[in-house]
């Protein structure tokens, strides 16, 4: 899957827990992903396979139904 600058993630270890969530910063060339923590200003490059699409599409915000 492909994600655009600006994509709500979660970023999952490598046994496919998740580890936390994030924002896409831009996609590099070899094809990882920089993406910002959520609650703070570190950003961490990503392989593809370890990022899973965020229901949310704004901090604070819950999804329609949840609360």
């Amino acid at each position: 899957m492909t994600y655009v600058k600006g994509s709500y993630v979660y970023i999952k270890r490598g046994d496919g827990l998740v580890l936390t969530a994030g924002r896409v910063q831009r996609r590099r060339p070899d094809g990882r992903y920089k993406v910002r923590k959520a609650g703070s200003n570190q950003v961490v490059t990503v392989a593809p396979g370890r990022l899973e699409q965020h229901p949310q599409t704004e901090w604070g915000q819950f999804r329609e139904g949840e609360q």
